[in-house]
């Protein structure tokens, strides 16, 4: 197995004049990114940038995102992607925890945070990528030099590539720490399983800082020799209109996004015709989404599952072969899926428990600087995720929820993943998120918030009775909420704290 850096050097050698990356007017072939990265990776060598160093990325999706990315690994340092919405403190935690020796910025976003760089005595360098202000700090173009060739280097498949940091739901957040062997471990999966190759051109709309956007879709373009559309953000009309211009084979997204683009799909004026598959993550999927994507875009979507820990899907439905409503798929290659007990007690096909994994995908470093989370959390040498799912009889796996969503409403278990499924069904429904409410005599009481389609109007009272006829009484909403739109992080995914910070300010 190649190193990361190595991998595109590869596909610079075979297929030199192939696009490697559009982003708005701007294209750029294998040879000419293979080239800007090893001018840049020279210049950080001469700064003393190297194998063990951290550099942390804090910029927005460009063609100078993706040269930055690569020149820092192929230098030997790790890649510390920082999200850009992020403000000085919570980039003061992460650049003193892992000890940050540089960072690389957008200007507009640096000069936002700059004073961040007196709490953080690591930090030697500062290269902006735009116009430095500040003293000490350097311009992109001042660390690239003129050496194009490939600069020798002595990482090692199990160093260290990237740390990602979660996003802190319980406490702190905590680096995920990748490594070049578990990263290519999970591209090489899921390029089998989604059949890609050279003529696919995969469309990204994630932000580049999250492993979504870098793992599943980035680098799974790039070790197959396919080209990477890259767009600024998402925005549903963005991605129509980059899907038609380009003819883009393949879109993966949050189900969110997946909602707000089939709301915007104009067939008269929207071709999506080149799309062969779609994929969903960061949140379960619900099969009528599903079905309504495959229906209206006329692509083949694979719901799949995984986590920043093992550097992006563990499952996903099968490209070719038996695809199951409502299921996340098998494992891909290198990977084990078990369902166990709270004592870790492995539980037959059909019954309820928390997913534990472990393969190639998973880094032998496993949270960066914390010893403590790691023997709770890697224990028995399996990685305890914190979701609830079951396997049925051929080892397909299904979603239930995370136990920190689980509603426990008179003594029995609301899973919010199920009533959403439900709502979602729901012909004027276009987003639905469900979360506890404290109640007196329940103890939590099940609340919907929800997103209605345009021009839909709806009462609370039809939405529960919608609901109580098609699942256990105790399980449907007792509250209903309309709102215009719902929390979401910068990946679509709906941030239910913020759903049950709000009905906490209420109630007091």
């Amino acid at each position: 197995m190649q190193t990361i850096g190595s991998m595109l050097d590869s596909v610079a050698r075979y297929e030199p004049a192939k696009t490697a990356v559009i982003f708005g007017d701007r294209r750029i072939v294998y040879r000419d990114l293979d080239r800007e990265v090893n001018k840049l990776a020279d210049g950080l060598r001469w700064r003393g940038i190297g194998r063990g160093d951290r550099v942390m990325l804090f910029m927005q999706n460009s063609l100078s995102l993706l040269t930055v990315y690569f020149a820092v690994l192929r230098a030997g340092a790790a890649v510390v992607p920082l999200n850009v919405m992020l403000r000085r403190g919570e980039i003061g935690h992460i650049g003193t925890d892992t000890k940050a020796a540089a960072i690389v910025a957008d200007a507009e976003l640096w000069q936002r945070e700059r004073c961040v760089r007196e709490t953080l005595p690591d930090l030697k360098h500062v290269i902006v990528n735009g116009s430095p202000e500040g003293p000490g700090e350097e311009s992109l173009a001042q660390v690239m030099t003129d050496r194009t060739e490939l600069p020798e280097s002595n990482v090692e498949l199990d160093d260290i590539a990237s740390i990602m940091y979660t996003s802190g739901t319980t406490g702190q957040p905590k680096g995920a720490t990748q490594t070049h062997r578990s990263i290519l471990s999970n591209v090489q999966g899921c390029c089998t399983r989604n059949k890609f190759s050279r003529e696919d051109r995969l469309l990204c709309a994630l932000p580049l800082f999250n492993n979504f956007a870098i793992n599943v879709v980035m680098m799974s373009s790039f070790a197959s020799g396919a080209t990477l559309v890259v767009v600024d953000r998402f925005d549903a009309r963005k991605v129509l209109d980059a899907i038609k211009l380009h003819q883009c084979t393949y879109f993966a997204g949050t189900p969110t996004m997946f909602a707000y683009l089939l709301q915007e799909y104009d067939p008269a004026k929207d071709s999506v015709a080149s799309l062969r598959l779609t994929s969903s993550g960061g949140a379960h999927c619900p099969a009528s989404l599903a079905r309504d994507i495959e229906s209206v875009f006329g692509t083949v979507h694979l719901d799949g599952y995984g986590q920043t820990e093992a550097c992006g899907f563990t499952t996903l439905n099968p490209f070719v072969g038996v695809r199951k409503e409502g299921s996340v798929g098998i494992p891909i290659s290198n990977i084990r899926v078990r369902i166990v007990s709270d004592d870790d007690r492995e539980l037959p096909p059909g019954e309820i428990g928390e997913i534990v994994e472990k393969g190639d995908a998973f880094s032998v470093h496993q949270y960066w600087n914390r010893p403590d989370i790691n023997r709770a959390v890697y224990r028995g040498g399996w990685f305890h995720s914190g979701d609830l799912g079951y396997v049925d009889e051929h080892g397909y796996l299904y979603i239930v929820d995370r136990k920190q969503d689980l509603i426990i409403t008179g003594g029995s278990n609301i899973y919010p993943a199920e009533v959403e499924t439900v709502l979602h069904s729901h012909p004027k429904v276009s987003i639905a998120a469900v979360v506890g409410v404290p109640d007196a005599l329940k103890g939590e009481l099940a609340k919907a918030f929800i997103v209605l389609k345009k021009d839909q109007t709806a009462t609370e009272e039809e939405i529960i009775q919608f609901a109580r006829e098609r699942m256990a009484k105790y399980k449907a909403p007792r509250l209903v909420e309309f709102v215009e739109s719902l929390p979401q992080g910068p990946t679509g995914k709906i941030l239910k704290r913020e759903l049950r910070n709000k009905i906490g300010k209420e109630n007091r």
